[in-house]
């Protein structure tokens, strides 16, 4: 199965702390795979590398064959690695349509002054990137809510508005960092049900922070889990499940039955 991202040693340090040590993570095309570990694990520093946010201080990532954790987060996504937030981000004056047509942008081929003249290679694009739009609205339930402000929908939707944005950015890698914080366990549940719909429908290869365990294990197929910056183990959901240190130090034995 080809490898489209690996991170290679991968090492943060801020000052004395080391925040993620020695990472060496495999992203495998059209897989689910999972990050693991309580808070201060070092989870969103590894994402934080991943997109540009932080270069490693050793070590180095890999996707498709090129280093890239020396490229800017535009950079980055533009190559095809999108990301959302634990903190939902969505452009709070702005209605779904819009918020969803700002992922477009970093494919542009026209800049601000044939976009301000209306010159028809701008016009033409514009209009295809509306269309895609509205298709990619539709596509994951949202095409009822286009003219709504963004912050006016349910927290679920919200959820899957922000998705919708990273997905407009056309990646062949999705990064989602605690996309079941905040949801009831219905919300969860339909969570599970559309990660896994998505990764089929637009080719996906995602990569999940997730402390919601029953949502990693429906939905992963690898999983690696992280201690104090460290990687303490890397297996199937099953392996993980019955890994004796993984129990003590994070499931807990009711949160995995």
């Amino acid at each position: 199965m080809t490898v489209l991202l690996s991170t290679n040693h991968a090492t943060m340090r801020f000052g004395g702390l080391v925040a993620v040590n020695d990472l060496n993570i495999q992203l495998k095309k059209n897989t689910i795979v999972a990050l693991i570990g309580p808070n201060g694990a070092g989870k969103t520093t590894a994402f934080n590398m991943i997109t540009g946010v932080y270069t490693p201080t050793l070590g180095n990532i890999v996707y498709k064959g090129s280093e890239i954790n020396r490229l800017r987060s535009d950079q980055i996504t533009k190559m095809g690695i999108a990301r959302t937030f634990q903190n939902i981000h969505l452009f709070k004056g702005l209605s779904v349509f819009d918020n969803v047509i700002v992922g477009g942008h970093c494919h542009k081929k026209y800049g601000l002054f044939a976009s301000t003249f209306h010159l028809p290679g701008s016009v033409k694009e514009e209009r295809e990137m509306k269309k895609n739009v509205h298709i990619l609205l539709e596509r994951l339930g949202l095409g009822d809510y286009h003219d709504e402000l963004a912050t006016s929908l349910p927290y679920g939707l919200q959820r899957r508005l922000e998705i919708a944005r990273a997905l407009m950015t056309r990646p062949e890698i999705l990064l989602l960092d605690e996309p079941a914080a905040g949801m009831n366990p219905k919300e969860s549940s339909d969570l599970a049900g559309f990660i896994q719909e998505i990764r089929t429908e637009f080719n996906l290869t995602i990569f999940l922070i997730e402390h919601h365990m029953q949502l990693v294990m429906d939905v992963s197929e690898e999983i690696y889990v992280l201690e104090y910056g460290n990687t303490i183990a890397h297996g199937t959901p099953e392996e993980i499940r019955d890994n004796p240190v993984v129990i003590k130090a994070y499931l807990g034995e009711d949160d995995i039955e």
